[in-house]
């Protein structure tokens, strides 16, 4: 399938949000749409999405006076904005409420609830998960770069969030928003797939193998170094898959199927407890057995394994997860 499909399947992808990069620009147009009562707001705080209740499926859409009414419960901590972009005729913006904020459930009422992003990408629709996504991954940049990483000045944001620039005359160093490339593999052999597991995780949970690219590194090499330094094994092609922000805080995932070239796992690093090759039948059986687990049905994790495992004759992997 095509990869631009394959990556709709993500949580937090849609190819809908128009992320108007020419209007960063106009000054004029930004204030019009940060007044205007048609623009709606995703709020971020504490590394927590504003959501609606869990049955709607969708962020809280502020309006400007709901804002400001925010706005007023959090006194003098700094409220930071970013503009997402559009959808349909909506302009939306993200704001950032300021760790310092001290926002009480009771005081939000009819505003939503404050969640983690990982609790909420379950249950929304991929508008809003991308939307969340955007403004999460923003607002946490501006957070990291409130001073220059040259010489130590406060910073100053412009282009609607999209540019840092210090203030310091003499350096007016420019920073942009950056992404941390990571990518993510399903290393096959035959009728058999390469799945690991952290110590940390829960018990029987198994996933792909995945790593950061380093500074220098393409992303097939880090894809063979990282597959190689966490298991031994080698391998002697790739695909590529699909991609999926991870605003966890600020990734991309880069999703590969790899064929390998050898078969006997050593665990090299120390990043895995377990490494092991699975069969089609073995992951149905542990999964109907309780003794599997597998990554979150909305993760490029889960997909890069559906889609080899639909690809055989032991059925549906959803079909197979508990609650689908």
């Amino acid at each position: 399938m095509d990869p631009f499909l394959l990556a709709q399947r993500n949580a937090f992808v849609t190819h809908t949000v128009n992320r108007v990069h020419a209007q960063r620009l106009d000054e004029g147009w930004l204030s019009r749409m940060f007044a205007d009562p048609a623009t709606r707001f995703v709020v971020v705080w504490q590394d927590k999405l504003l959501v609606q209740a869990r049955t709607t499926g969708h962020l809280s859409r502020l309006s400007p006076d709901d804002v400001a009414a925010l706005q007023a419960m959090c006194g003098d901590a700094e409220v930071e904005t970013v503009l997402l972009g559009t959808l349909g005729d909506v302009t939306y913006v993200g704001v950032g409420m300021g760790d310092a904020c001290e926002l009480a459930p009771k005081d939000l009422g009819s505003l939503g609830q404050f969640l983690d992003l990982r609790g909420a990408a379950s249950f929304l629709d991929p508008e809003d998960g991308a939307l969340a996504a955007q403004a999460k991954a923003m607002l946490h940049w501006r957070g990291q770069h409130r001073f220059c990483g040259r010489c130590g000045a406060p910073t100053r944001i412009e282009e609607a969030g999209y540019l840092s620039r210090c203030t310091n005359e003499a350096c007016g160093q420019i920073s942009f928003p950056r992404v941390d490339p990571a990518i993510i593999v399903l290393v096959t052999a035959g009728d058999r797939c390469l799945l690991g597991r952290q110590a940390r995780w829960p018990q029987g949970r198994y996933s792909n193998i995945a790593g950061f690219v380093e500074p220098g590194e393409c992303l097939e090499t880090a894809v063979a170094r990282e597959v190689e330094e966490e298991t031994g094994i080698h391998i002697r092609s790739l695909a590529y898959h699909s991609s999926q922000p991870w605003p966890f805080p600020q990734s991309l995932m880069i999703g590969y199927t790899a064929e390998a070239a050898t078969l006997e796992i050593r665990l090299n690093d120390g990043e895995l407890e377990d490494a092991r090759w699975f069969t089609r039948e073995a992951i149905r059986d542990g999964l109907e057995a309780g003794s599997l687990g597998l990554p979150s049905l909305y993760s490029i994790s889960f997909h890069l394994i559906e889609d080899w495992f639909n690809a055989g004759a032991c059925g549906q992997l959803a079909d197979l997860i508990p609650g689908v």
